[in-house]
């Protein structure tokens, strides 16, 4: 019996197949390789952020430290998100 065919259907796909289409455990392992991703980047920026603090430039200094900051507390409250997403989907 041939495995693979074509079905048409009147109806979206996402009402007759409910869920995301996503698995568990795939979603689980997306997400933990993202924060992993993420955490590898906040240590270059925090290695930025010390290479600068040890420069001597005082105006870009502090323009730098400025925007290091901020990306570092954007990539951190990213982190946080994630992480709360994935204590949800081990959870289901």
């Amino acid at each position: 019996m041939q495995k693979k065919f074509l079905v048409r259907c009147n109806e979206p796909l996402e009402q007759l197949i409910p869920g995301t289409g996503v698995k568990p455990a795939s979603l689980i392992s997306r997400i933990e390789h993202e924060i992993k991703r993420l955490r590898q980047t906040l240590g270059q920026l925090q290695q930025e952020e010390m290479l600068s603090e040890a420069d001597s430039s005082t105006q870009k200094k502090s323009k730098n430290t400025q925007e290091l900051l901020a990306k570092k507390k954007e990539l951190v409250e990213r982190i946080k998100n994630l992480e709360k997403q994935l204590l949800e989907c081990e959870l289901r």
